[in-house]
């Protein structure tokens, strides 16, 4: 496709695009934007009242919201995610990981998803955010129920279970943003209720940015850390590249989101007539960019379907691009790091222990189960 309809218009009218340059051309064009998701062709056949309400909240996030309330929004929060502040997690986070490496070790064959890769993010996130340790217990499942809305494939019953996973999200977010404004801690969330009044930031946005900011702490991390291992499994001379030498691991941590990064494909929308690439977009007229198919352009990246731990091309898209850019990135470039960097010499034999088995779904790319075995 990226070599034979690089710009490939749909007949639904949605423009596809699958080369690097195009791509990036659309993440930084300032005619596009995020659009209204709940009239996606996938939501059509659901309850509309319950798509309106789910997506309404999620609408008024920055996720899916543009400038001046994207960067309002944005500005709240990214105090907490630069480079120096993440910085600082560094000790935290590499002490989390060796807890949790010592459960591979007590656990031979466990699933490194489960074990690892879900609970290293997650426990990062919610200490950032300030939710209670009682409460975590399942709002992981949760989460990976409400990401499914946006799958533009999934059927009915995944589209309803992430509505309903996304109601418990925000009855939850709602009780305990009200907590923190009784009785503030050292946290995101009780300064995000402290800015509440200067920054007119409503209710309705608090809790979409509450539900964000937990969802997207920790689904894009277990993914690169997940898809991660599994690639440098399957190519054990890039394991051992990196093994011989461990200043490599943060420029391999980029090689490895380019060679199968965490999201595969996302969206924009033309937000007024405008012309991209050669195309004519009509206001409301969606581009999907495969963002993987851009990682993997030929014109971008010297032989791309090749891992190569000692890559140095210049960035990726994996983390997106232009405003939307992910905020979190630094920490999960962080959490990564700690986990390779303590992986590698702790371990002198790591490998699959079973079939791994992939979760469902084109845009988000991860793995349900990734068995391991490891030896000192």
């Amino acid at each position: 496709m990226r070599e034979r309809a690089p710009v490939l218009v749909t007949r639904l009218g949605n423009v596809v695009l699958s080369q690097f340059a195009d791509i990036d051309a659309a993440m930084r064009h300032r005619a596009l934007g995020k659009g209204d998701q709940t009239t996606s062709t996938h939501l059509a056949r659901l309850p509309q009242e319950q798509v309106r309400q789910a997506l309404g909240r999620l609408q008024r996030s920055m996720l899916l919201t543009n400038p001046p309330d994207h960067t309002r929004l944005r500005r709240l929060v990214s105090a907490a995610f630069t480079p120096r502040h993440v910085e600082r997690l560094r000790g935290s986070v590499g002490a989390l990981v060796d807890g949790l490496l010592d459960e591979l070790v007590d656990q031979p064959g466990a699933d490194f998803v489960s074990t690892v890769a879900l609970p290293l993010p997650v426990t990062v996130t919610c200490d950032l955010l300030g939710v209670p340790e009682t409460d975590r217990l399942g709002f992981a499942s949760l989460v990976r129920d409400m990401v499914e809305i946006f799958e533009p494939f999934a059927d009915a019953e995944t589209v309803a279970r992430a509505v309903v996973a996304e109601g418990e999200l925000a009855e939850y977010f709602t009780g305990l943003l009200a907590d923190k404004r009784r009785q503030p801690g050292d946290d995101l969330l009780s300064r995000l209720v402290a800015s509440r009044a200067q920054d007119a930031l409503d209710d309705t946005e608090m809790v979409a940015t509450a539900i964000l900011l937990f969802a997207a702490g920790f689904e894009t991390t277990v993914n690169l850390l997940s898809n991660g291992l599994h690639a440098l499994l399957t190519h054990p001379e890039q394991l051992a590249v990196l093994r011989r030498d461990p200043d490599l691991v943060p420029g391999a941590i980029e090689e490895l989101l380019r060679f199968d990064p965490p999201v595969h494909l996302t969206s924009r929308t033309a937000l007024e007539s405008c012309t991209l690439v050669g195309v004519e977009l009509t206001p409301g007229q969606m581009v999907v960019v495969l963002t993987a198919a851009a990682n993997r352009d030929p014109a971008r990246f010297t032989e791309p379907d090749r891992l190569d731990v000692t890559r140095d091309e210049g960035p990726n898209l994996a983390f997106g691009g232009g405003i939307h850019f992910c905020l979190g990135a630094p920490l999960a470039r962080l959490e990564a790091a700690e986990f390779f960097a303590r992986l590698l010499p702790r371990f002198s034999h790591i490998e699959l222990a079973g079939p791994p088995r992939r979760r469902a779904g084109r845009a988000l790319r991860g793995f349900a189960e990734l068995p391991v075995v490891v030896s000192p």
